[in-house]
C-alpha cells in the first residue's frame, strides 16, 4: 500500500518530497496499527496525539517529566489501575502504578524484565556497552563480576582516597567562607565528587577542587551535556518515530569526550602494570578481573574496561553532587534538623580520634535519614525504565476476555518521583521531614515506595561508595560550618529543571556558609 502511494507520488515530486512523504505515510501506518495497543489488552490507556504520544511535553522536553508522570501516576491510583498504558511518541509504554507490580517487575519476576532498553554502540562508540546499559546474559555475567569490587571491605579500603578529598575540601571551603558570598554547592560538590571518582576511578588527581577549569572537569560537564543535534536524534525522534536512528545516526558520546575517557583510563592501567603501582581503588579491581582473564575464563575483556570506569565516574559525580547541593539546601531552611545533624556529628566523631574515618560514617544515622528524605524529595533519577526480555502476562484481562499479554521489547516506566511523594505512603509529601525514614516509619511503608537507587538484581551497584562519599561531604562541611539561606533567594521550595537527565533545580543550590 505504501509502495504504491510513493509510485503515484514520482511524477510530480521531487526526491525529497517523495522521501518526506513516505516517511509521513510510514509514521501514520505505524501510529494507526498501535492506537489500540492499550485498549485490547484492557489496560488503562492515554493516547493523547499521533507521534508526539500521551504528553507532548515528555517528548519535547517542556516539563520536568517526574510531574508528568506523576499525574498519570495520580489518576490510575485514583481509578484503582494497577498500570496505565501509555506512548511516548509513537512508542507504547507501560506505567507500572501498584506495589505488587513493582515488585513483579524489578524483583518476582526480573527475569522478564532484566534489560533497560537503552541505546549503546560497543563497535563506535565502546563507552557506551557499560554495565548500565548491557543486556541479557552480557549484563548479568558482568554484574556477577563486579559485584565483589563494591562490597564493605572494598569500600574500607578506598576511604583513605574519599577522606583526601575531603581535606581539599576543607581547605576550599575556608576560603569559601571567608570571602562572605553566597556559594553555589551543586557545583563546588561536583568539583568534589570529580576529584574523588577520579581518583578512585581513573586513579589520577582531577583537581577540580583547586581548579574549577580543571580538563577533567570540563570533560565530565560535556559528558551530560547534548547538544541539540543529538538531543533530537537520540532522544526526540527515536521515541517519535521508531528506527529514525538507523538512518541518521549521531554519537551518543562527543569523540573528544570518549576518547579523553578512554586514553585517560588506558594510560594509567599501562603505568600501574609497568610501574607495579597499587592504590587499593577501583582501577586495581578492574585490573585484577583484566588479568584474570588471561589464566582462565572467569575475567573481563580488557576492551570494555573504560566503559565501567566511565560509567562509575557518570554516576558517581553528578547524582552524589546533585543531592548534596540539595541536602545544603534544605538545610539551610531547615535550622532544627541541621542543629541535629551537627549535633551527631560531634558526638560520633570524637570517637573515633575526632577523624571522620569509614567506622564513623557508618554510626552516622540520622545523616543517613537526611539524605534519604533528599533522595526522596530530588531522586536523582524521576523515572526509571525496565524492559520485557519475552512476553509478559499483565494483571489486566483483555478484550478477548484473555489474561493480557505485554509482547517481547515493550519498555516498563517505574515512576520514582511520583512514587516518593505519594501521600499514602509520606504523610505531607513535598515537605522535607528526616522522620520519614526512623525505623519506624520505614516499617509502615512498603518496600517499593522507596528507591532511589532503584531495585532488584539491577539496583545501583555503587550504593555503599555514594552514601560513603555523600556523607564523608557532609561531615567535613557541618563539623565546621553553619549553613544559611541566602537572603532575597527567591528558589525555595525548589523548582525542577526541564532538560537534564540527572535532576536538578532551578537556580542551583546557593547557600551562606558561616564558620563556627
Amino acid at each position: 500500500m505504501v509502495l504504491s502511494a510513493v509510485a503515484g507520488l514520482l511524477p510530480v515530486m521531487g526526491v525529497f518530497e517523495v522521501l518526506v512523504a513516505v516517511l509521513g505515510l510510514l509514521v501514520v501506518r505505524y501510529y494507526l496499527r498501535t492506537a489500540n495497543f492499550w485498549t485490547s489488552r484492557g489496560v488503562l490507556s492515554k493516547n493523547g496525539v499521533p507521534i508526539l504520544g500521551s504528553s507532548p511535553s515528555f517528548i519535547l522536553q517542556s516539563e520536568f517529566r517526574g510531574t508528568i508522570m506523576q499525574r498519570f501516576y495520580t489518576e490510575a491510583r485514583a481509578k484503582g489501575a494497577p498500570c496505565v498504558g501509555l506512548f511516548v511518541g509513537s512508542q507504547p509504554v507501560l506505567l507500572a502504578v501498584d506495589q505488587d507490580l513493582l515488585r513483579s517487575v524489578l524483583v518476582k519476576d526480573f527475569s522478564h524484565f532484566m534489560d533497560r532498553g537503552m541505546p549503546f554502540d560497543r563497535h563506535n562508540e565502546p563507552l557506551t556497552a557499560n554495565l548500565f546499559n548491557i543486556e541479557g546474559q552480557e549484563w548479568r555475567t558482568l554484574r556477577h563480576k563486579l559485584t565483589p569490587t563494591f562490597t564493605s571491605g572494598k569500600m574500607r579500603n578506598m576511604f583513605p582516597l574519599v577522606q583526601a578529598c575531603a581535606d581539599e575540601l576543607t581547605a576550599v571551603l575556608a576560603a569559601e567562607a571567608a570571602a562572605g558570598r553566597p556559594v553555589e554547592m551543586f557545583e563546588l560538590l561536583a568539583r568534589f565528587t570529580t576529584d574523588i571518582i577520579g581518583s578512585c576511578a581513573f586513579g589520577i588527581q582531577a583537581n577540580a577542587l583547586k581548579d574549577p577549569n580543571s580538563e577533567f572537569r570540563a570533560m565530565g560537564k560535556r559528558a551530560f551535556d547534548m547538544n541539540i543535534l543529538q538531543t533530537f536524534f537520540n532522544m526526540v525522534m527515536p521515541r517519535a518515530v521508531p528506527y529514525v536512528k538507523m538512518v541518521f545516526p549521531v554519537r551518543l558520546i562527543d569523540k573528544d569526550v570518549a576518547d579523553f575517557f578512554t586514553s585517560t583510563f588506558e594510560e594509567n592501567v599501562k603505568y600501574r602494570e609497568k610501574n607495579k603501582v597499587l592504590r587499593h581503588d577501583f582501577v586495581d579491581l578492574l585490573m585484577q578481573l583484566k588479568n584474570k582473564s588471561n589464566a582462565d575464563t572467569e575475567g573481563i575483556d580488557a576492551d570494555i574496561l573504560p566503559a565501567q570506569a566511565f560509567v562509575f565516574f557518570l554516576a558517581g559525580f553528578e547524582t552524589s553532587s546533585s543531592t548534596l547541593g540539595n541536602v545544603m539546601t534544605e538545610l539551610a531552611y531547615n535550622q532544627d534538623v541541621q542543629d541535629k545533624v551537627r549535633a551527631e556529628v560531634q558526638r560520633v566523631l570524637p570517637k573515633h580520634g575526632g577523624d571522620i574515618s569509614y567506622e564513623a560514617l557508618s554510626e552516622l544515622t540520622y545523616m543517613e535519614q537526611v539524605i534519604d528524605e533528599t533522595m526522596r524529595l530530588y531522586p536523582a533519577a524521576s523515572n526509571m525504565v525496565r524492559m520485557t526480555n519475552d512476553d509478559y502476562v499483565l494483571p489486566t484481562t483483555g478484550a478477548d476476555g484473555k489474561p493480557a499479554v505485554l509482547p517481547k521489547g515493550v519498555k516498563v516506566i517505574i515512576p520514582i518521583f511520583a512514587i516518593h511523594r505519594d501521600p499514602e505512603f509520606y504523610p505531607e509529601p513535598d515537605k522535607f521531614n528526616p522522620d520519614n525514614f526512623s525505623e519506624e516509619a520505614k516499617a509502615g511503608r512498603p518496600n517499593y515506595a522507596f528507591m532511589p537507587f532503584g531495585e532488584g538484581p539491577r539496583v545501583c551497584i555503587g550504593l555503599r561508595f555514594a552514601m560513603m562519599q555523600m556523607k564523608s561531604g557532609l561531615a567535613t562541611i557541618l563539623r565546621a560550618y553553619r549553613v544559611l539561606p541566602v537572603e532575597g533567594d527567591k528558589h525555595y521550595p525548589q523548582t525542577f529543571e526541564k532538560r537534564t537527565f540527572v535532576t536538578k533545580t532551578v537556580g542551583g543550590n546557593k547557600v551562606m556558609l558561616r564558620a563556627l
